[in-house]
C-alpha cells in the first residue's frame, strides 16, 4: 500500500467492511459534529478522519509520517440522549472502545504487508461524546503510520525541467 491519503482511507473503509459489529463507515468532515448526524447510518459507525502528514528523515533518508484517526460511534438499540444516562453511555463506550481496540490489533498484526511502519506507541485512545444533536457516545483512536518518500523529482510534472 502506498502512503497516500486514498490508501489510508481505503485501508480503514476496507477493515470497517471486515468487522463484523461495524454496521457504517465512511470519511467524514469535523464541521459535521455541530449538527444532526446522516439519515440511514446504522449504528455502530466508523468516521474517518482525513489523514495529515508531516515529512521527517534527515540527508540519507525521508519518511512521511501520516497521523490518521477513526471515530466508534453508537450502539444498535441504545439511546443516549440524556446527559444523565450513565448507565446507557456506558454500555456504548464499553462497545466502541472494544471495537477500537480490535482494529489496533488488526492494523498491528498487518503491519509488515500494508507497507506502513506502524508505530505501535502512537496509537491513542478517547472518549467522545456527546456529539450529534442526537448526543452519540463513543471511543476515536488516533495513530500514526510511516512510509518511505520519494526525494528525487520527476521532470515530467515540472516545466522548467527537462527530462
Amino acid at each position: 500500500m502506498k502512503g497516500t491519503f486514498l490508501s489510508i482511507v481505503g485501508y480503514l473503509e476496507n477493515l470497517a467492511k471486515q468487522h463484523k459489529e461495524i454496521n457504517t463507515c465512511f470519511r467524514w468532515n469535523v464541521n459535521e459534529i455541530t449538527g444532526a448526524f446522516r439519515k440511514g447510518v446504522e449504528l455502530p459507525v466508523m468516521l474517518i478522519d482525513a489523514v495529515e502528514t508531516q515529512t521527517q528523515g534527515d540527508n540519507t533518508k525521508t519518511f512521511h509520517n501520516h497521523t490518521t484517526a477513526f471515530t466508534i460511534l453508537g450502539k444498535p438499540n441504545t439511546r443516549t440522549g440524556n446527559l444523565d444516562d450513565y448507565e446507557a453511555q456506558n454500555e456504548v463506550l464499553e462497545l466502541c472502545q472494544s471495537i477500537c481496540f480490535d482494529m489496533e490489533t488488526r492494523i498491528l498484526s498487518e503491519r509488515f504487508e500494508s507497507g506502513f511502519l506502524v508505530d505501535k506507541n502512537s496509537f491513542h485512545f478517547f472518549k467522545v461524546g456527546p456529539v450529534f444533536v442526537e448526543g452519540l457516545y463513543g471511543y476515536r483512536c488516533e495513530f500514526s503510520v510511516k512510509n518511505k518518500a520519494c526525494c528525487g523529482v520527476n521532470p515530467l510534472k515540472w516545466n522548467d525541467i527537462n527530462g
